[in-house]
């Protein structure tokens, strides 16, 4: 292998791949990324076993194609390096994967691995013909947002560690449940959108969708970073939301994510998830109407008196015109008063403040219903308009 490509370039795919590269591994190959050249230029893979990531083609002057794994943190922090604009990678012993990275009067001469060792990236049109979908990546880049602090954080049941993806009746669902509360959002999906006869449902490694999460590209990067391409072509700029698109693919062990930047592969977790919709229900006696703002002001003002590392309960007293915060610790005591559109029974209630807080944050509604049954019954929180994001917590018991 022996190529030439931009430092800019290269650097910002590395940085791409690195977010799954294994930093404790018993394989020293996970703790690679694996470049492959070709006539069209460059790709980069990383892995770390249970997720992949793999780049577009890197434009890069390529003189001779080959495949080589290099130890990611040290190419990256040598190619960040670099004084140069362009770095040229050649192989100058196969046998022992000896690689030349040089730029400018730098030279770095190091011991990579076996291309042959590195896990495979899946064959994309081998799975083209399985449940497939494309939407945007702003749109579920803020489904996994919405959701993914509900995710369990313990692995004592590994299949709450992951979230639920799943079509069902024309939208696409993705839930998460941690034991004490459940984050639910919706969205609906065009007719033509492919799918099994039977309903799908997969459950997607927590990690894994945090990590496509921070990746994907909001829908003003993508338009700017395709009316760049577009203009380096010589092609009308045009507004288009293409590069802002995801197919993404199931198969019985994986979900694909492709982009035009990049393909993201993370294993499922196999297990049956709990039933989630049978626990929302529209059985409650106190309905309030709330503005989503100011109750979660309130909440944040009230747990000020609370250290971080205790898990101290806020008391919410929902009487007929408001809903009443307070909060007692050893550092003090907090109380504010809320107004609110209380429709149904004064209510007592405690819960542990980030949760309700976290929920507040993900609502994309201003104006909010929170409903209540008991004292000792889970409270639903969604917005007024819709239920296309709901989120379920179960309360604290109070001491008198």
């Amino acid at each position: 292998m022996k190529i030439l490509c931009t430092k800019d370039a290269l650097l910002d795919g590395l940085n791409l791949v690195g977010r799954t590269v294994s930093a404790r591994t018993t394989m020293p190959i996970l703790e690679c990324v694996l470049l492959t050249a070709d006539e069209d230029g460059i790709r980069l893979t990383a892995s770390n076993g249970e997720m992949s990531i793999e780049t577009d083609k890197i434009p890069a002057t390529v003189e001779e194609p080959g495949r080589v794994a290099l130890e990611a943190k040290l190419l990256t922090e040598i190619v960040r390096k670099m004084s140069g604009d362009a770095i040229a990678i050649e192989i100058t012993d196969s046998a022992k994967n000896e690689t030349v990275c040089k730029s400018g009067k730098a030279k770095f001469t190091i011991m990579g691995m076996p291309a042959d060792e590195f896990p495979q990236m899946p064959n994309i049109s081998e799975f083209q013909a399985n449940a497939s979908y494309k939407i945007s990546a702003t749109e579920i880049r803020d489904m996994i947002k919405q959701t993914i602090f509900s995710v369990a954080a313990d692995d004592t049941k590994p299949i709450l560690t992951g979230e639920l993806i799943q079509h069902r009746e024309n939208a696409l669902n993705i839930v998460a449940v941690d034991g004490f509360r459940i984050a639910y959002r919706k969205m609906e999906l065009p007719a033509e959108q492919s799918a099994k006869d039977e309903p799908i449902s997969v459950v997607v490694p927590g990690k894994a969708l945090n990590e496509l999460s921070r990746i994907l590209p909001s829908a003003e990067k993508a338009e700017k970073a395709e009316k760049a391409d577009k203009a380096d072509k010589g092609e009308k700029s045009e507004k288009s939301s293409e590069s802002d698109m995801v197919n993404f693919y199931f198969t019985d062990k994986r979900i694909i994510f492709v982009l035009p930047q990049f393909t993201f592969v993370s294993n499922l977790i196999v297990g049956e998830f709990i039933r989630y919709d049978q626990i929302f229900n529209d059985d409650f006696t106190t309905n309030i109407t709330i503005d989503r703002q100011e109750f979660l002001r309130g909440l944040e003002r009230a747990t000020l008196v609370a250290r971080e590392n205790k898990k101290s309960p806020v008391k919410l007293e929902i009487t007929e015109q408001s809903v009443n915060i307070s909060c007692n610790t050893e550092m003090g005591n907090s109380y504010d008063e809320i107004s609110a559109n209380v429709d149904g029974n004064t209510l007592n209630i405690a819960f542990n403040p980030r949760y309700l807080m976290e929920a507040l944050r993900a609502l994309p509604d201003e104006q909010i219903k929170a409903r209540f049954t008991t004292e000792l019954s889970p409270c639903i929180l969604t917005g007024i308009e819709n239920d296309s994001a709901k989120y379920l917590i179960l309360p604290l018991r109070l001491f008198v």
